[in-house]
């Protein structure tokens, strides 16, 4: 029977399709030693940190060493509101220390980060983020991201440098609007994943000389980009992380951008969705599944079973009243964005097809939706100018799938990557796929040193798919088995939420997370997920975030509104297949 989502639920077998590979399970980590928080800690040297030399040999992959530029203490920051509501609390005084990693070869950029470091609370620990979209600003510098909260906790909870945490972060390597960069081998290998070496190696050097000892732990956080971040961290770095956080993460980097390009095509190709069309999109969707979960509320709870039936808003011959169909080619545009595909080239890791999107709910919604990533709101265009290759009011995906097409697989800076067949260019997508894609399920290494893993993905994000998260972890069970699996990684849906945490999918991971890592307690089975307003932090809504695959029935009765009226039901038949 199912429980209400404030009480544990019972441990729901998941992914029973993919158990028979479970062969080599990675060996049981230690047991966790109580922890016993230290008092705070006091910062014992600021502005002398200022010209600091780390020498090429206190950093784990090959550099010309790193510098500190600038080391200042940074006045409290009063509360301001920004487009996602990063910074509506405090943010406390502080050391800010700035500085670059510089590379091997002179022609590739520096590594530019910025770090954080409390006066006089210091809790031992440290907190490393990713970036966003394609990189190039400093994410944890003053007025960016994640200089206040971090993705996805809730906008109310005190940041996590007020609660004691060094926080640290780069620009990944290069410059945002830059796109010089993807022709120099080490600058690529930076954006892949060497710069979270980097730039963590550098900061344990400050943060030792700022407090005279290393963190006892270290986090890393990531959303979107960041999420493909904190992944690979965990893949390729286990060694230098206790525990991350990975929201909405772009798994698979190249797959999903080569499948964003196949719909530009069709968008270009005279099936652009204008608002109105969305809206009749967004309406069927609600039509056919909106009161699966027990509530019409235009959310579509119960994910991932929701059908595709574009098909019926199609203007076939029968007469239908001007503005209630879709065109052909607006169908068509509506299944390449949904619908699975076989990719014509192979990814890392055996990857050769796309999920899709499938049928979310919130096409139409505002914010970070349709009319935002995956459609924008003018058609792209056929011939895309030369240079950056961004074009303003399109899909911001479909300018990232450009991007990536021109300047990193083909390198030709007036390429068109309209209608771009990407089997000429097999081997570099698979090289740059090796190096990107966080689609390596084997966490064995990060698993055994006890490392704990909390990836969240709201079921109607429409920039990075649920789908690649829900095969991910699939992969993940098929690879470690489920006893070892659910060691060290929970999964979360926040229903209805889109990408960058909007709707009700602020969940307070790094307090789990915390208390999975310092005091040995397993994350609940189902964590409360909030909607809280961006501009001033008021109540919409509550729901539980239900670990996959389960889903949040409302129990008939109680105010839509509270998590308390929802049970999270489980779904043995549901059972995304691994990553292929």
């Amino acid at each position: 029977m199912p429980t209400r989502p404030t009480l544990p639920l019972t441990l729901a077998i998941l992914f029973t399709a993919v158990l028979a590979g479970c062969a080599h399970p990675p060996p049981e980590p230690p047991p966790p030693v109580a922890f016993v928080q230290p008092p705070p800690m006091a910062i014992q040297q600021c502005e002398s940190l200022a010209g600091m030399r780390i020498p090429a040999t206190s950093i784990g992959l090959p550099t010309g060493g790193a510098m500190i530029a600038t080391a200042e203490r940074a006045a409290e920051v009063a509360p301001y509101k920004d487009p996602e509501g990063e910074h509506l609390l405090p943010t406390p005084a502080h050391c800010l220390v700035q500085g670059r990693v510089l590379p091997v070869d002179p022609g590739a950029p520096p590594i530019n980060f910025a770090i954080n470091l409390p006066l006089s609370n210091w809790n031992g620990r440290a907190l490393q983020s990713g970036g966003g979209g394609l990189g190039g600003q400093v994410i944890t510098a003053p007025g960016n991201k994640a200089s206040g909260r971090f993705d996805p906790n809730p906008v109310n909870v005190p940041y996590p440098l007020t609660q004691g945490y060094v926080t640290f972060g780069s620009d990944g390597g290069h410059a945002r609007g830059d796109f010089r960069f993807t022709r120099n081998e080490e600058a690529m290998r930076n954006w892949a994943h060497e710069e979270l070496k980097k730039t963590h190696d550098t900061a344990m050097a400050v943060i030792q000389a700022a407090y005279g000892r290393k963190p006892t732990h270290v986090f890393f956080s990531g959303e979107s980009a960041g999420g493909r971040e904190a992944l690979r961290a965990a893949q390729v770095y286990p060694q230098d992380y206790d525990g991350v956080i990975a929201t909405s993460p772009v798994i698979s980097w190249y797959a999903v951008h080569l499948f964003d390009n196949n719909v530009r095509d069709h968008l270009a190709d005279g099936g652009f969705l204008d608002a109105h069309a969305i809206k009749l999109v967004a309406d069927r969707t609600r039509a056919t599944c909106d009161l699966r979960d027990g509530l019409r509320d235009g959310v579509v709870a119960k994910y991932l079973e929701c059908p595709n039936d574009v098909d019926q808003l199609h203007c076939s011959q029968e007469a239908k009243p001007a503005g209630t169909c879709l065109s052909a080619a607006q169908v068509a545009s509506v299944n390449a964005l949904r619908n699975s595909r076989e990719m014509p080239v192979k990814f890392a890791h055996g990857v050769t097809r796309f999920p899709g999107f499938e049928t979310t709910g919130d096409e139409d919604g505002t914010g970070w939706q349709w009319p935002f990533y995956p459609i924008g709101s003018e058609a792209p265009s056929k011939q895309l100018p030369p240079g950056m290759g961004f074009e303003p009011r399109r899909g911001a995906v479909l300018n990232f799938g450009a991007f990536l097409i021109r300047h990193t697989i083909v390198q030709q800076d007036d390429f068109n990557p309209y209608r771009f067949d990407p089997k000429p260019h097999a081997g570099r997508i698979m090289q740059l796929s090796q190096m990107f894609d966080a689609t390596d399920p084997d966490l064995s290494r990060f698993a055994a040193r006890g490392g704990k893993l909390i990836l969240v993905h709201p079921s109607a994000d429409n920039a990075a798919p649920l789908t690649m998260s829900a095969e991910y972890v699939g992969s993940v069970v098929d690879k470690l088995g489920r006893d070892a699996t659910d060691r060290m990684l929970r999964f979360y849906v926040p229903a209805g939420g889109s990408h960058n945490v909007g709707g009700t999918s602020q969940v307070n991971a790094l307090a789990m997370l915390e208390d999975w890592v310092l005091r040995g307690q397993t994350p609940p089975e189902a964590p409360l997920a909030q909607n809280l307003g961006i501009e001033d932090m008021h109540f919409i809504r509550s729901m539980p975030a239900c670990r996959f695959p389960s889903y949040p029935q409302y129990m008939g009765a109680g105010d839509p509104s509270q998590a308390t009226s929802f049970t999270c039901e489980t779904r043995p038949g549901l059972a995304r297949m691994k990553q292929r």
